[in-house]
């Protein structure tokens, strides 16, 4: 087994760490790194998967799920597809599957799957984490309800503006970490990476919009957590909170986009987001 897989369209690159659950060790565009390493924490770092609800695990999160090796199947060429090994949670048997492929206007598309072991129907959501450099601007069309704080931590609260939340993580302070879940629209989460040589990127996450009746309970079908040392973020999107037949199982495709924004945008919210809105109309 490689210790590093790559997928790539375009400009858009990433790592993938079957020895470490499949993770995403780094996320690039025109070789600009997206993602948050590990010298901003051991163990949070990149890109990674859970399921939800979270009240079912606690913390830390099921090995077999977030860190334990994966091991690579035979795919269609340019897909990269690893198995994770068996979990438990309670008395859910269960494993989850990762698909990598790179889709058009370099984009790459993440397929979790969660394939039920057991003899009984089970309940879960599947959960992406990405962790990004502190600082940027994460925003999305507002759904119906905001949930926030969330027991341990403190309130992360948006600001509304034409119909969209946003949180500008310049105002995040050292010493309490900060989350909030919270319904959506229109199936995108996007976040402002600012600076470095390429100028302002707009990370533009795409996925199926859910309702707030089919995501998971206590969650939210988009997350944000900033970390109590400020020296990461992280965007979060979860999937349906779905019964999955025995034999059977779920899915979620989550399209990975990286957008440069033009300098006469910068700090401008409302063409932020109408950049962000077109871009997901194109991209999809």
């Amino acid at each position: 087994m490689p210790t590093s897989l790559f997928c790539r369209s375009g400009q858009l690159a990433c790592e993938i760490l079957p020895g470490l659950g499949g993770r995403l060790g780094s996320f690039t565009f025109a070789g600009r790194e997206l993602l948050s390493g590990p010298e901003a924490n051991p163990d949070n770092w990149g890109a990674t998967y859970w399921t939800s609800p979270q009240a079912d695990w606690g913390w830390p999160p099921v090995p077999e799920v977030d860190s334990a090796p994966y091991s690579q199947q035979e795919a269609a060429e340019e897909e990269i597809v690893l198995l994770g090994p068996e979990a438990r949670i309670g008395e859910r048997h269960f494993r989850i599957e990762k698909r990598f492929r790179p889709a058009p206007r370099d984009c790459i598309d993440t397929e979790y799957r969660i394939e039920n072991l057991g003899a009984a129907p089970i309940r879960l959501a599947s959960w992406e984490i990405s962790r990004v450099p502190p600082g940027g601007l994460t925003f999305f069309p507002s759904g119906e309800r905001v949930q926030t704080p969330v027991a341990p931590h403190a309130e992360l609260l948006f600001e509304e503006w034409q119909g969209a939340s946003f949180y500008d993580h310049a105002q995040f302070r050292t010493g309490l970490s900060r989350k909030v879940h919270a319904d959506g629209r229109e199936g995108f989460l996007a976040h402002v990476l600012s600076g470095g040589e390429t100028g302002d990127l707009l990370l533009l996450k795409l996925f199926a919009d859910s309702p707030p009746e089919r995501q998971a309970p206590g969650e939210g079908e988009i997350e944000v957590f900033s970390n109590f040392d400020g020296r990461y973020v992280e965007i979060e999107v979860q999937g349906p909170y779905e019964t999955i037949d025995p034999g059977r199982a779920s899915s979620l495709v989550i399209r990975t986009a990286a957008i440069p924004i033009p300098s006469r945008l910068r700090g401008d919210r409302g063409a932020l987001l109408e950049l962000a809105r077109s871009s997901a109309a194109q991209l999809r």
